[in-house]
């Protein structure tokens, strides 16, 4: 089965608990890039752990293993202040983190920066992994490149000087063209920026390519402006991908996303942020929202959140997804939850639900085009 879906996702657990509970198809139709977070030296953990930065790159390689024995990961520290960061043994955090992976049983693929190829260490650490890696790799452009395109010869003076010095094949190599927050952007500026990146890109010989974004803002507040409340959110990221299918039908563009929370959204703790459910829908969120969740109610007032998502004609069934059958439960008041629990139940629709709908349009598009030649 040829994956369809290259999502951008947290290797937070609750993303992990998402795809833990993903049925096999789903799982098999997608190939994610997890944004490893940034360490934090604080939990207590890893205090007294003289190779506390090892550990925890371990533990997520060990985390990622579980979910992806035997298939394609991606991997990247996008995030991260330092790029030329390195563990306690002196080996940079790319090098480790992809050994790790490979040591565990993954198929990592590893992700190179277009933003980050000014930084010495970054530059040899991936050149030192790809010297021994046999396989896909792949190229991440992301703001700094559709900035850089409207200079075409910087523009290709830095992916040449990419490709070349890492001795990348381009006919293995996949490339991500990522506009991170889309909150905010007009759907006529995005298709321009695409069409701007692409058509500068598409001689190259690259094997695929996907486009990624996330429309959600990085605040509730933003996306339904009161409380006790519902509305909808344009998924700009999916309009901007059917179009791109529709536009350049013979190049393999495939569909990514940053699931229920995109690149600048951070999650407060319990008791400090709204009740919500995001609710992935055609081509848009459906987003219920509540008020800030005080104990003693506390995530319990999912509940009401959860039957007003079941009566307003967006829900599927339980039968959908692990995350719909919660969203029944929570209905019927056997469960609550806070934000982490329905970054979990959400993003497992959201991932079951996108791989249906990309299977759908590439049905009725490939319908539409066998008429159209008759």
């Amino acid at each position: 089965m040829n994956p369809s879906y290259f999502p951008i996702l947290k290797a937070k657990d609750a993303e992990f608990d998402a795809l833990r509970k993903a049925k096999p198809n789903v799982v098999q139709n997608m190939v994610p890039l997890f944004e490893i977070p940034r360490f934090n030296s604080d939990l207590k953990r890893y205090q007294d752990n003289p190779h506390a930065k090892a550990t925890f790159f371990s533990e997520l390689s060990q985390k990622i293993s579980e979910l992806r024995p035997g298939m394609y990961a991606m991997f990247d520290t996008y995030h991260w202040k330092n790029p030329g960061e390195k563990v306690e043994t002196g080996e940079h955090h790319l090098s480790y983190m992809y050994n790790a992976l490979k040591s565990d049983g993954v198929n990592p693929v590893p992700v190179v920066g277009y933003d980050r190829w000014d930084d010495e260490e970054y530059r040899l650490a991936l050149k030192s992994i790809l010297k021994l890696h046999t396989g896909i790799v792949c190229i991440r452009l992301e703001r700094f490149a559709f900035d850089d395109v409207g200079d075409p010869e910087h523009f290709h003076e830095r992916l040449v000087e990419i490709i070349n010095y890492l001795e990348i094949n381009p006919a293995s190599c996949h490339v991500i063209l990522d506009f991170e927050d889309m909150s905010t952007l007009p759907i006529v500026d995005i298709f321009e920026s695409f069409d701007s990146l692409f058509t500068q890109i598409t001689n190259y010989g690259f094997s695929s390519y996907s486009v990624a974004g996330c429309s959600l803002p990085n605040s509730i507040d933003k996306a339904v402006k009161n409380k006790d409340s519902s509305g909808t959110i344009l998924r700009r990221e999916m309009l901007l991908w059917k179009n791109a299918r529709k536009q350049y039908p013979n190049s393999q563009i495939y569909f990514g996303d940053y699931g229920v929370r995109g690149p600048s959204t951070g999650e407060t703790g319990f008791g400090n942020t709204n009740a919500k459910i995001r609710y992935t829908i055609n081509d848009e969120f459906y987003i219920v929202r509540g008020h800030v969740i005080r104990k003693p109610v506390g995530g319990f007032q999912h509940c009401d959140l959860a039957q007003k998502l079941i009566n307003s004609g967006h829900y599927l069934h339980p039968d959908f997804s692990w995350g719909d059958a919660e969203i029944q439960r929570c209905a019927n008041r056997e469960i609550g939850g806070g934000s982490t629990t329905w970054i979990k139940i959400d993003t497992s629709h959201h991932v079951a639900y996108v791989v249906a709908e990309v299977a759908e349009f590439e049905r009725v598009e490939a319908a539409r085009i066998a008429t159209a030649t008759v």
